[in-house]
């Protein structure tokens, strides 16, 4: 087992018992007899720290929080509740089976699931700061050591600064050490201030020369954060923000550590590490990936991709069906082409329970976006990480910030893109790089095709002004505001007023 990824699932009690403020934001109950009296005196002790830092980064269901003493889904579970999932079922790949709240743009401050469960990350910004604050006052291991933990430990703040940056706009996180145990409300930041505390942290992690490039040949620290994850985060929030120079910095910088496009397109989902790997989720038999059960119907028994080619769950006497949560709209199946190799990994019919071949005509509601194709197991979750960040996510970014930069796309822009085209089989039409305005809508095109399912889509939309429109085209009652979804109620409710709603969600 990746050591890194088990002590994650113990991970709570540690990054819990640290903090002692009475304060809801904080409070957490003892589950240990650890404190930082007697904490953080070896190496030992700041890895386990560190490392339940990172419990909402799991496939898994969730957690428990101490603080609140509430159930929370981790971000990257595929259950309709979690971060990942609720926010792709808002876009143009993604719809829900029947009919949902984030679906169909209803969401208010008060409807609770994704939204609870995303801004429930706050906490673990303050735990973060509090880490930091603990380790650089020990003397339990040596600089470079201390140094490292902290660095990892800013890339992963970083992370949920950003993530709640995406879906709520700046809050108000709790960074300065000395205010841990002060129960004082404070107003929103600025967005300028906000993303310059984001960019402190990935700064100062990339500058800490103790700080690993990347684990890609490291089982046991496989998913710990590194420099080329810091670099990713700061490329996806330069992007959001489209600061170009600084997202093409970015994106030059990770293509310059050893990264590459791999040769299969399946091999990235079925193999938990490649030279394409930049992030990954890890999964395990002690903490599922849920992902393949959640998109396929509940009356699956075997599907089949547009080739022909079969998948089981099981084998013809005991075969696990689906849960039927989400699936891909047809509208975006049809932009692939027949002969693009990523349509492999999306299944347009399936045999059902009961032997009858079910297609889009006689009431499949979307394609299944299965993604994994090695489903030859006898439960319903996979233990195949999870990718948040992939080399062929650099090179798309790298290619629409050239495109900005230089009013229309270079050499290196569309060769940029070559690599994942030609990987698919596919070709970049010669009117996608007749302007500017063309290559960006082909490259919103194309990184739907080739990130499909993988939690960017909704980023993307917005960045690109159509998120609404879109949305609207579906028959949905989406409102401009709706970029981003409210604060929960419950924390402007306690805020007495002083943390502002997101416009348009104010009663």
């Amino acid at each position: 087992m990746n050591k890194f990824f088990a002590y994650i699932i113990l991970g709570v009690t540690l990054s819990g018992a640290m903090l002692t403020s009475c304060d809801d934001l904080l409070e957490t109950k003892n589950f240990t007899d650890m404190s930082p009296y007697n904490f953080f005196k070896s190496e030992g002790d700041m890895d386990a720290a560190v490392t339940g830092i990172y419990l909402p980064c799991t496939t898994n269901w969730g957690y428990s929080d101490g603080g609140t003493g509430k159930w929370y889904n981790a971000l990257f579970n595929a259950d309709i509740n979690a971060y990942y999932p609720a926010g792709m079922v808002t876009t143009d790949i993604v719809r829900h089976y029947t009919s949902h709240t984030y679906d169909e743009f209803n969401v208010g401050p008060s409807t609770g699931g994704a939204i609870d469960n995303t801004y429930n990350i706050i906490r673990f910004v303050a735990r973060a700061t509090d880490i930091i604050d603990q380790i650089s006052k020990s003397s339990g291991a040596t600089e470079d050591i201390r140094n490292r933990y902290i660095a990892e430990t800013k890339t992963l703040r970083a992370f949920y600064m950003f993530t709640l940056l995406d879906w709520f706009g700046p809050v108000n996180v709790k960074l300065d050490p000395a205010t841990l145990m002060d129960n004082t409300i404070l107003p929103r930041p600025s967005i300028d201030e906000y993303v310059g505390y984001i960019e402190k942290d990935l700064n100062d992690a990339i500058n800490t020369s103790s700080f690993p490039d990347k684990y890609n040949d490291d089982a046991d620290n496989w998913g710990r954060m590194s420099k080329a994850i810091a670099y990713g985060i700061g490329m996806k929030l330069y992007m959001h923000q489209k600061q170009w120079e600084k997202a093409k910095e970015a994106t030059e910088q990770l293509m310059k550590m050893g990264y590459s496009i791999i040769r299969n397109y399946e091999d990235l989902f079925n193999n938990s590490c490649t030279a394409e790997h930049i992030w990954s989720v890890p999964a395990n038999s002690a903490s599922d990936n849920y992902y393949v059960t959640e998109v396929l119907p509940s009356d699956f028994k075997r599907g089949y991709n547009h080739l022909g080619s079969s998948y089981m769950r099981g084998n013809n006497d005991a075969y696990y069906s689906g849960w039927q949560v989400f699936c891909m709209r047809w509208d975006f199946y049809d932009t692939f082409s027949d002969d693009d190799v990523r349509k492999k990994t999306i299944l347009c019919q399936y045999d059902t329970n009961d032997g009858e071949l079910r297609t889009r005509s006689n009431g499949m509601v979307g394609a299944i976006p299965l993604k994994f194709t090695d489903t030859q197991f006898a439960n319903y979750g996979i233990q195949k990480a999870q990718p948040i960040l992939r080399y062929a996510e650099v090179l798309l970014s790298y290619a629409e910030a050239v495109n900005e930069l230089n009013n229309g796309p270079t050499r290196d822009a569309i060769d940029a893109v070559k690599q994942i085209t030609d990987r698919a089989g596919v070709t970049i039409p010669a009117s996608a790089t007749s302007s500017k305005e063309a290559f960006r809508d082909y490259l919103l095109e194309e990184r739907g095709r080739e990130l499909f399912c993988e939690g960017q889509r909704r980023q993307d939309l917005i960045r690109h002004g159509v998120y609404i429109s879109l949305a609207r085209e579906r028959g949905n009652n989406a409102q401009d505001y709706q970029v981003l979804f409210p604060i929960p109620q419950s924390v402007i409710t306690e805020a007495g007023g002083i943390v502002e709603q997101n416009q348009g969600y104010t009663k």
